[in-house]
């Protein structure tokens, strides 16, 4: 890149409110997704899973959730994956750039990958959660979960990210406003835009946006998340392996 290409960069004030109009579309479809499918449909698997063996009706999970009922740990539960649906939403935010493919793959290899890392991460060998019958359809569900989460969230954001979007055209305050539901979580924008800042600073420079745009470094991070997934599967099928 060169330095007048650098220098015709939008100032500090217009690149910071246009990510943060980003940040608030996806936060936005990361809550509603969030809720839809890790609250509710959460909750059905586990309405499901109660129905299924009876014996367990109102005991609690490995989670504090309440097997088979409708209580008030139901609604902390939708607060719950709400918050992790904003999370994931800037996650996808931050990966967005690597996505390669038409449309059909960037939502299968998006969907995929958190299906097997974050399921890898739900699915364990102890407690009661998957000790219930059959044991295989509880560990199928909270591995379907987060995928299905990511292709609607793809699917959701990237609509929502487009130029033609009523969102991104709507006024700064309205596109900001659901960066409020980050407040339980405050503590964890501070990384995200140290991480920000530091990356355009560098893209400021002649010498940074040049060693930037090296497609070395998308494939660096695509390698990296290949072995992610690769270790997140080995230990899935093990786990799977052990409860079946």
């Amino acid at each position: 890149m060169t330095t007048s290409a650098v220098a015709t960069r939008p100032g500090w004030p217009t690149t910071i409110i246009g990510a943060a109009r980003r940040l608030g579309v996806v936060t936005l479809a990361g809550a509603v997704v969030g809720v839809l499918v890790g609250g509710v449909g959460g909750r059905l698997a586990m309405l499901l899973l109660a129905r299924l063996n009876p014996e367990v009706d109102g005991r609690q999970s490995d989670d504090d959730f309440t097997m088979g009922q409708v209580s008030g740990a139901t609604f902390n539960l939708l607060f719950f994956a709400m918050l992790i649906g904003i999370v994931g939403g800037a996650v996808y935010l931050v990966l967005r750039g690597l996505m390669v493919g038409p449309r059909w793959f960037r939502v299968v290899s998006m969907s995929v990958g958190p299906a097997v890392v974050v399921g890898s991460q739900i699915v364990h060998t102890d407690g009661v959660d998957f000790t219930l019958d059959p044991p295989l359809l509880a560990v199928a569900m909270f591995v379907l979960i987060p995928g299905v989460y990511a292709a609607l969230l793809t699917v959701l954001a990237e609509r929502w990210l487009a130029d033609d979007s009523w969102l991104l055209r709507s006024p700064a305050w309205l596109a900001g406003l659901p960066l409020l539901l980050w407040i339980p979580v405050a503590p964890l924008l501070i990384p995200l835009a140290l991480g920000f800042v530091a990356l355009e600073a560098v893209r400021r420079t002649d010498a940074g946006a040049t060693v930037l745009a090296r497609p070395v470094w998308p494939n660096v991070a695509r390698g990296l998340l290949a072995v992610v997934f690769a270790l997140s599967l080995v230990g899935l099928i093990q786990d799977t392996a052990t409860i079946a």
